[in-house]
């Protein structure tokens, strides 16, 4: 492009009367010379990632840290939905518990080891009375269905051995053992089950036992298990709707026969109203005390994770201060019915 004396950036062409170039053409410009290439850059100071997700070398500064990359979430959930879909709905005789144990076992001691500090000791503590809580409860609801062929006795030592035998065998220390809602109401229809058809319970429950031990480890040789990644979401909701509705439903229906009962004295169905209103009550709210203001964080979390256990204790002092008050008489609670002679006592049910 043709230059105008006093055009800035250009040196000044001399003026030609008929022309630029004297034919009235602009005249031709020789190519600006290109531009030096520009030096090299430095090295960038940032780090390289690391192959472990989020993890930033030692040399990271504040400045530099959020120009790291990493790898996004959505491609580790991805790989791991990858790897569930990779697993077999079923495998050959013993494939997958040999795969398990030559899994588990280099793990086997170090995840009993690694339990041994306080977070574990309140789980532990917690898990107590939560497990035992469940199989007084359900051992008396038990006894009371199946005529006493089963009840606190019972649930309370087979509890105790299973809890700790299981984890042991299953290279899980805290795993939970204890008689559940829906387990109880399959001893209560199997028990009806037994007197349609005649048939002594105990003997119908063992062999139901057997039956289902034998279909378990069918199930555990051929990896049967993984057809739980066809579980959806909504079958784990309903399940847990199950087991809550249960629970609901047992206490409503204790609370109910305590006021509709004629064996039930006015005393006692009041009684065991506040006491139970009282348990419910304290460990509702101290339990939802986490986001309180009382305290700083760490008290409120401990407090909270015995929430259960304070509530129980508050409960039974409760019920024997209404009983040292007005008097047994009056206040004619139930008692937890356990036999004098204690396991020795419990029938066989073949006679």
């Amino acid at each position: 492009m043709a230059s105008f004396p006093g055009q800035p950036g250009m040196a000044p062409m001399p003026f030609q009367p008929t022309g630029w170039d004297g034919m009235g053409s602009p005249p031709v410009q020789p190519p600006a010379p290109a531009p030096p290439a520009p030096a090299p850059r430095p090295p960038s100071p940032v780090p390289q990632p690391t192959a472990e997700v989020g993890h930033v070398s030692p040399g990271t500064t504040e400045a530099t840290r959020a120009f790291v990359p990493v790898a996004p979430m959505h491609s580790i959930e991805h790989d791991d939905h990858h790897e569930e879909e990779d697993v077999p709905f079923f495998a050959p005789f013993g494939q997958g518990f040999i795969g398990d144990l030559k899994q588990k076992l280099p793990w086997y001691f170090s995840d009993i080891k690694d339990g041994f500090n306080l977070k574990a000791v309140i789980t532990v503590l917690y898990l107590f009375w939560g497990v035992i809580a469940n199989a007084v409860a359900f051992g008396s609801l038990l006894g009371d269905n199946t005529d006493g062929f089963m009840g606190a006795t019972e649930t309370l030592l087979a509890t105790a051995a299973l809890g700790m035998l299981y984890p042991l065998l299953c290279g899980q220390p805290l795993t939970i053992m204890g008689a559940t809602g829906p387990i109880a109401a399959y001893i209560i229809a199997l028990k009806g089950l037994g007197d349609a058809l005649d048939v002594k319970f105990l003997p119908l429950y063992a062999w139901s036992g057997i039956f289902l031990s034998g279909y378990m480890f069918l199930a555990a040789m051929f990896s049967l298990s993984n057809a739980i990644k066809k579980v959806t979401r909504f079958t784990e909701e309903l399940f847990s709707v199950l087991i809550s509705v249960i629970f609901i439903y047992s206490a409503l229906d204790y609370f109910v026969n305590l006021f509709t009962s004629t064996d039930v004295t006015n005393g006692e169905a009041k009684a065991g109203l506040i006491v139970g209103l009282v348990t419910f009550f304290t460990a509702l709210g101290i339990r939802n005390s986490r986001n309180g203001s009382l305290f700083n964080q760490w008290v409120r979390n401990r407090v909270a994770d015995f929430a259960p256990v304070i509530a129980i204790a508050l409960g039974l002092g409760l019920a024997w201060a209404f009983i040292g008050h007005y008097g047994i008489e009056k206040v004619d609670l139930d008692m937890l019915k356990i036999s004098d002679d204690g396991i020795s006592s419990t029938t066989l049910g073949t006679d």
